[in-house]
């Protein structure tokens, strides 16, 4: 296995350099006479996974910044944020664009390879699902955030690639997502090389792949109607909802909500360890780099007193902040999540007007970096948690949203599994008619912080895309008239929420063409 990883590495870090597409296939050194061993074959799965686990889920950088719910940014952070396109225009959505291309030619390694090792049949298909489901994901990421995308052939094809349409993409997505449904089994009886069941949820199984189904046709239906696409939005949504069914029906594993958010935020608090709730899950490796260990989103937010570095006045100095008055509008007072997701106590409540600020309570527990110079001082670089890709109570949610698109009833059931959770008001509380509306805000309220609300707000269309991307120029004045907040149909259409493909795409490749949006703005 370890000549197998050495030449994987090497071709894994020519698949890095700029190329036509970021990804430059085997140059005549031939590696399939290594893959001999199931052994094999899990070194070169174990490369996959550590690629899917430091790039897949944080959005692209732009996507990620613009779906932040916050009150207040600094200055670093306001260009995605105001969508000012011009400073936006060169440097983003380098990284989300070779990197999902790595993680597709790793997975076409093993799609290619794998049959070559000697091994029972159901561990040949075990291994082809996890590639399968890993290449559905990297495509899935690909169309969120750049739209039309290359379509790769293959791990060896020399030839030039241009992008294919947006929908295309998700197609092969879904292709992809739907061989590891069908080859591989439940969470309950996935079982490593040696026999023993697997506990970790890293791992793909029928329900991560159901999750990720449910997700892409939710997905394809919203931006069929938000773009004017040739399509059948309505059977998509219906398709989302059957595979959100399979999850919570429990017929594709055993998944379901923990009994309150207290003990929900224990568990997504200690790596490592089984939680009813999830799904799937992008591990941390607490010993990786600073840059790899910022895997959950609410790292950014988290301050005192988790950091055991940080003081009450330490969260101005955050990248983004949200207020607690923006808490008392989001949640009720007898919100079980409100004491669950952010510290309550007399310190921090008492002194409101100097620190106006929440503390993230969600994750309980920093990692801390040690300078390679031997100084005692540490300083906290991420979460000990891993990022849960998909819950249950994200599932609810989203068949909630699939059913109020079709104008099913069921619905506000779905919604109301959520809230009775929490202990909230059940639909309709006081005030309430807008059901669509209430969904989304429950996402809002219940997933905070997990890397979902930017395609949340998409996925609701135009309205909600100008309330909840773009800030006011009352209070942003350098807020740029072609920002979100005032896209036109045009603008949407052109590609405004989508990033730039990076200048290295273009090297070597006349096929590569610019998204029409961001051609007023490039410099290549």
């Amino acid at each position: 296995m370890n000549r197998l990883l050495q030449i994987l590495s090497i071709l894994f870090l020519f698949s890095s350099c700029d190329s036509w597409i970021d990804v430059l296939p085997e140059n005549q050194v031939t590696y399939t006479n290594y893959f001999e061993t199931e052994k094999d074959v899990e070194g070169a799965a174990f490369q996959m996974f550590a690629a899917e686990c430091a790039y897949v889920g944080c959005e692209g950088d732009y996507l990620k910044w613009l779906g932040i719910l916050a009150d207040e940014w600094t200055d670093t952070y306001n260009a995605p944020r105001l969508g000012r396109a011009s400073d936006l225009a060169n440097g983003w959505g380098e990284s989300g664009w070779k990197s999902s291309y790595d993680i597709v030619f790793l997975a076409n390694t093993i799609l290619e390879n794998a049959y070559r090792a000697d091994m029972p049949k159901d561990r040949l298909n075990f291994w082809m699902g996890q590639a399968s489901f890993t290449k559905g994901l990297a495509y899935f990421e690909l169309a969120r955030t750049f739209g039309d995308a290359v379509i790769t052939r293959n791990s060896t094809s020399l030839e030039k690639y241009g992008r294919k349409p947006m929908l295309e993409v998700i197609d092969t997505a879904i292709v992809n997502a739907m061989k590891a449904y069908n080859l591989l089994p439940l969470f309950e009886n996935l079982k490593d090389l040696s026999g023993a069941a697997i506990t970790s949820k890293q791992y793909a199984c029928k329900g991560a792949a159901a999750a990720l189904l449910a997700h892409l046709y939710a997905w394809r239906g919203s931006v069929i109607e938000l773009y004017g696409l040739e399509g059948d939005a309505s059977t998509d949504y219906q398709k989302s909802i059957d595979y959100c069914t399979l999850i919570l029906d429990k017929k594709v594993g055993f998944y379901e909500m923990q009994p309150d958010p207290e003990t929900l935020c224990v568990a997504m608090s200690k790596m490592g360890e089984y939680n009813k709730e999830s799904i799937f899950e992008l591990e941390l490796n607490p010993s990786e780099t600073y840059a790899q260990t910022v895997r959950v989103l609410g790292a950014f937010l988290t301050g005192y007193p988790v950091d055991v570095n940080a003081t009450l006045a330490t969260q101005k100095t955050k990248a983004f902040r949200l207020k607690w008055s923006t808490v008392q509008q989001m949640y009720e007072t007898k919100d079980k999540r409100v004491d669950a997701y952010f510290y309550t106590n007399d310190e921090i409540l008492n002194d409101l007007q100097t620190y106006p600020y929440i503390y993230l309570k969600k994750w309980r527990e920093g990692i801390y970096f040690i300078s390679s110079t031997g100084s005692a001082a540490t300083r906290m670089t991420g979460l000990r948690a891993n990022q849960v890709q998909w819950r249950v109570a994200d599932v609810y949610l989203l068949r909630a949203e699939c059913r109020a698109k079709l104008g099913v009833a069921e619905a506000k059931d779905d919604l109301n599994e959520v809230r009775r959770r929490a202990n909230a008001t059940l639909y309709p509380a006081a005030g309430e008619s807008d059901l669509k509306l209430a969904i989304f805000e429950e996402r809002e309220r219940e997933l905070l912080y997990e890397h979902h609300r930017f395609a949340d707000v998409v996925r609701n269309g135009k309205v909600y895309i100008q309330k909840y991307f773009g800030l006011s120029l009352s209070t942003n004045a350098g807020l740029e008239e072609n920002s979100i907040k005032y896209a036109t149909d045009q603008d949407l259409k052109d590609g405004i929420l989508f990033q730039p493909v990076p200048k290295s795409a273009f090297l070597m490749n006349g096929l590569m063409r610019q998204t029409a949006y961001w051609l007023r703005y490039v410099k290549y």
